[in-house]
């Protein structure tokens, strides 16, 4: 038993706001049924970046990418009979488990039953260095080759790719097959691993202990998905598996 009971400390960095029922509402009424851009997510931050779709239902999972005006969502042929059914925000609340609509500078989820939803974005102000915000990329797995995964046609980048499991996933992103090279670093001698694939990339926020100092991940939130180069780091030293610092740049990236 935990000697000094406390209250989970806060992630730094992030601001997190509950949604008003008419809200979320409005989110499902965008995404599932006029299939235009998500508003709410266009009001929290720089409007018409792209937008992606992730909803966990009972019965399965629906994808989608707006990278304009429209949605191109998995549900949606040609990709259908790959996905879950089509959602109606006036009688399916029921089936969705979890929405996650999310773009590089805002993520909105929605929760089971679409009972609650919060909007999270980088609060204002600058964390200390040693709790300031890091982006990773997340490596999409799937079969190599063009049999198990390719990139579909249309104006919107979607891609059918054969899972690790063998069953088929629908995805909102060109498909890039894994790969890596041995790319030099100014020290003779010393290469780092430099990846292309498939990524998921991931904004994570720190929270420090009060009680025992320890630092440790506490929030984060889907900033996007993308294909080819590793987006983030970190990367690592072919060899040793040492971590290889960036140069030049803090480690979420910004100047």
């Amino acid at each position: 038993m935990n000697p000094h009971p406390h209250e989970p400390p806060d992630p730094v960095g992030v601001d997190v706001r509950r949604l008003s029922e008419r809200t979320i509402d409005e989110v499902l009424d965008d995404v599932f049924v006029r299939g235009r851009r998500c508003r709410a997510l266009d009001a929290a931050g720089p409007p018409g970046g792209p937008q992606w779709l992730l909803a966990e239902l009972g019965d399965g999972r629906i994808t989608g990418s707006c990278p304009h005006a429209r949605w191109r969502r998995s549900d949606e042929p040609p990709t259908g009979h790959l996905s879950a059914a089509p959602v109606d925000p006036d009688t399916d609340r029921w089936r969705i488990l979890e929405v996650l609509v999310f773009g590089p500078h805002a993520q909105i989820r929605l929760g089971e039953g679409t009972e609650a939803g919060w909007i999270s974005t980088d609060a204002p102000g600058r964390p200390p260095d040693w709790m300031r915000p890091r982006d990773r990329s997340l490596l999409l797995q799937g079969w190599s080759g063009p049999q198990a995964s390719r990139t579909l046609k249309g104006p919107v980048a979607f891609s059918v790719t054969r899972e690790p499991s063998g069953s088929e996933a629908v995805l909102p992103v060109a498909w890039t097959d894994f790969s890596g090279r041995v790319r030099p670093l100014p020290e003779p001698g010393r290469g780092a691993l430099e990846s292309t694939g498939t990524w998921l990339t991931v904004r994570e926020y720190w929270a420090a202990d009060p009680v025992t100092g320890a630092v440790g991940v506490a929030f984060h939130r889907l900033t996007g998905l993308a294909s080819g180069r590793k987006p983030t780091g970190p990367e690592f030293e072919v060899g040793t598996g040492a971590l290889v610092e960036p140069r030049g740049r803090d480690r979420d990236g910004a100047l």
